[in-house]
This record gives structure tokens, C-alpha cells and sequence, in this order.
């Protein structure tokens, strides 16, 4: 008989800890593409990372650490998140403004050794304090509608995000999840943060973005053709 902790459970803060995976992933293609030699396929590489990360980033900054400080009393600002941002951000302009082959080489190296650190130093402090903003996985759904969810869509570029992100999931799945379980954990708690309204474009993109085996696999198992789960 299967325990109640082995049933799957909608994780909506898996939103931000799939992203991680999926930047550890370009990260390591960009290493192998100037491995190789060619710059400008890393610089497309690059644009594509920090497009992704900005949304990501809007979803921190404009509510998520205020919201784990609330619950973890300061933990978030006395672990130095938002300082290790700035610093992440002086990293990338220096590796924005190398010009040839070699200084890119040079800066990329000192900015994954700190994106790197940064992104399990994140997730290290976040991880516990997601699940104390509510007790069950409807309550964090709603919570991560409001706390993260709604600032990454006032940033405005949800829709690419989501494409993208659901695409290197199911192409490359994540270092514990194979694309079918990695592509699963991010939309279904994506559709527990998510409105009938929201929900109803949103699927369509995670569906376009998936292969046709691991969408239905979604559909049968998970229902994730379904409404969204915030109800006005």
C-alpha cells in the first residue's frame, strides 16, 4: 500500500527550485560551448540565461524574500541573498563587456564559481522557510500565487519564461529528476498557483514545450489539463 509520503503532493515553490536546475544546466552548456571556441553561441546562450533569470529575479526580490523573512525572522536578509544579487549582477557586466575569446573565458569562470555557490546558498536558507508560509500544498499554492507568481507576471515576460523553462526541463530533466518528473513537479505546482484564467493559457505553453508522452502522462496521472487551482 502506498503511504501518504509517498503520494506526490503539489510543490508550488518548486517554481523557483526548477529554475535553479535549469540555470545549472546552461551554465554547463555555456562552459562547453567556450570549451570549443564559439562565442557567439555562447552569447546567445548567455542572452537566453539571464532572460530567464530576470524573471526569476523579479520573483525574489519583488516579494519572496520579504515574504521568507516574515516567516524565518530576517533569515533571508541575515544570510545576505539580496547582497549576493548585486554582487551576481557586477559578475555578468564584466562578463558582458569581455570582448575576446579569453577575457570572456577569464570572467564567465569567476561569475559561475559565484552563481554557482549563490543558487545552493539559496537554496540551502529558502528551502525549510517554504513550508512554513502555510501548512498544506493548496495553501502554499495560493501564497506563491500572490508572492511570486504576480511579480513575475508584472515583470512581463512570464509567457517565455515558461516556455523556456518547461523546454530544458523536458530536455535535459534535472541532476535528481528525470524530464518527465522534472517537467511534472514544475507545472503541477505552477497549476496550484494558478487562476482557471491563468491556467487555461499556461498549459497550452507547457504543452507545446513537452513531448507529447510526458503531457500525457500529466493528463492521465496529474489531471494537469485541469483548472487552475486559485479560486477568486
Amino acid at each position: 500500500m502506498t503511504s501518504q509520503a509517498q503520494t506526490p503532493q503539489p510543490m508550488s515553490f518548486a517554481i523557483l527550485r526548477n529554475t535553479h536546475e535549469v540555470f545549472r544546466k546552461s551554465i554547463a552548456l555555456m562552459g562547453e560551448i567556450l570549451d570549443k571556441g564559439t562565442l557567439g553561441e555562447f552569447r546567445q546562450e548567455w542572452v537566453n540565461f539571464r532572460r530567464c533569470r530576470a524573471t526569476h529575479l523579479a520573483m525574489e526580490e519583488n516579494a519572496v524574500f520579504s515574504l521568507l523573512d516574515e516567516v524565518g525572522d530576517g533569515a533571508i536578509t541575515e544570510a545576505g541573498l539580496g547582497q549576493e544579487h548585486i554582487e551576481d549582477f557586477e559578475n555578468a557586466v564584466l562578463v558582458e563587456q569581455a570582448t575576446t575569446a579569453d577575457e570572456v573565458a577569464r570572467a564567465f569562470e569567476v561569475w559561475k564559481k559565484f552563481q554557482l555557490g549563490h543558487l545552493a546558498h539559496e537554496e540551502r536558507v529558502m528551502g525549510p522557510l517554504t513550508m512554513k508560509t502555510a501548512p498544506t500544498p493548496a495553501g502554499r499554492g495560493r501564497v506563491v500565487q500572490e508572492r511570486l507568481v504576480l511579480p513575475a507576471i508584472a515583470h512581463g515576460d512570464f509567457d517565455w519564461y515558461l516556455a523556456f523553462t518547461i523546454a530544458r526541463l523536458t530536455a535535459y530533466g534535472t541532476a535528481e529528476q528525470p524530464p518527465a518528473i522534472a517537467v511534472r513537479v514544475f507545472a503541477w505546482g505552477l497549476q496550484y498557483a494558478s487562476t482557471p484564467e491563468q491556467w487555461s493559457q499556461w498549459k497550452n505553453i507547457v504543452q507545446e514545450n513537452t513531448t507529447a508522452d510526458i503531457w500525457l502522462e500529466m493528463v492521465e496521472k496529474f489531471q494537469i489539463d485541469g483548472d487552475g487551482k486559485i479560486a477568486d
